[in-house]
């Protein structure tokens, strides 16, 4: 039990710019991680110190899925960010990750980009974080991501007004 006068800690949130890839007819990229068959997420990593929330998105764009400034158009942004928390097991995962052991969960900040529906992507023009992209629909992305972060994923999605 907690004395009167501890403070309980804050949680720590890794900054994190996520990119929701869409064809402007609807459809979204949807990105099934290399490391865990099945696992769908957005574009995404975490944000150097030197970057703004935008840059680290540009920068995850190129290095995930191999675009150029010229395939895309980042054509919304939210105003603020959102937060989750991982839970216990992913968080035994990320013992193997040292850079990440050390938070609670990611603030994330989100961004729209739209390309053409026939831009190519190179899943292998930096260290290969998907094993596989394919166009579904926002329900699906919702559907096949992580329990824990479909909330703020469905979210963006209908602040971008996808959903």
């Amino acid at each position: 039990m907690m004395s009167t006068n501890e403070i309980p800690a804050q949680p720590n949130y890794r900054k994190n710019a996520a990119v929701i890839v869409t064809d402007g007819a609807g459809r979204v990229l949807l990105c099934e991680r290399a490391d865990l068959a099945g696992a769908v997420q957005t574009v995404q990593g975490g944000i150097d110190a030197s970057e703004t929330p935008e840059q680290a998105a540009q920068r995850e764009l190129n290095e995930e899925i191999g675009l150029t400034h010229s395939q895309y158009t980042i054509i919304k942004h939210l105003d603020e960010p959102m937060r989750y928390t991982w839970p216990e097991e992913v968080r035994q995962w990320f013992i193997d990750r040292a850079e990440l052991d050390k938070y609670d969960g990611q603030e994330q900040y989100f961004f729209l980009a739209q390309v053409a529906p026939d831009v190519p992507f190179n899943l292998t023009s930096h260290a290969q974080e998907f094993s596989r992209v394919w166009w579904g629909t926002p329900e699906e992305m919702v559907e096949r991501s992580w329990e824990y972060k479909r909330d703020i994923l469905k979210s963006a999605l209908m602040q971008f007004g996808l959903l």
